[in-house]
């Protein structure tokens, strides 16, 4: 329940700032990007518009300060499995590496959405979103490029490869827990990733 106006007075401005991004990722948690206002937003926290926009330029300046708080723990959970992939990569390998990141969909899903959706109208954030792509596909060429010189992968084109890998995670997630984890067998989310991956990444 929100408290009253004249109690959020007394807040400091970064009290104020976490209220209305603890709103916002609870609305994001359970809607879609396309379907979030500024009112909708600031009406639970018994503020209106303007002292929204003394602490954000936007909803999408509001977006990318609430994946502030999840994208650092994705990047960890990804870079770790990257890294590991241009190893040997039998499937149990492959489900203990891809676990963290398929939790943290899990966890997130929603709000990886919303980034998504909101890069179609801020170019910050299509700019973010590429750039973690960009930063997943080099990780991922300098994995197979290792397992090239393991003897795997001969044939193949290294880039398109990659592309392959990291369009199969973005879509595969985002489709699996974009609407929320709830009804989602998490371990045959892993399954079923890690089978993609270690099939794919340990082609001779």
């Amino acid at each position: 329940m929100a408290t009253p106006t004249r109690a959020r007075a007394r807040q400091q401005p970064d009290e104020t700032r976490t209220l209305i991004l603890d709103t916002a990722e609870d609305l994001l948690r359970t809607r879609p990007f396309r379907e979030l206002s500024v009112d909708e937003v600031m009406r639970p926290t018994g503020y209106g518009r303007t002292v929204f926009y003394r602490h954000f330029t936007g909803l999408p300046d509001l977006v990318l300060a609430v994946l502030a708080r999840v994208l650092p723990e994705f990047t960890d959970a990804t870079q770790a499995f990257v890294e590991s992939a241009g190893d040997d990569l039998d499937i149990e390998r492959a489900r203990t590496l891809l676990r963290p990141i398929v939790h943290h969909w899990s966890r997130h899903g929603t709000l990886m959405r919303a980034m998504r959706d909101a890069a179609v109208y801020d170019p910050t954030i299509e700019g973010l979103v590429a750039a973690t792509q960009d930063r997943f596909h080099a990780m991922v060429v300098a994995a197979l490029e290792r397992r090239r010189a393991a003897g795997a992968l001969q044939t193949a084109d290294l880039t398109q490869v990659a592309r392959l890998l990291a369009a199969m995670n973005q879509r595969y997630l985002l489709t699996t827990f974009g609407d929320g984890s709830e009804g989602v067998d998490i371990e045959r989310t892993i399954d079923t990733l890690a089978l993609g991956w270690q099939a794919i990444i340990t082609a001779p």
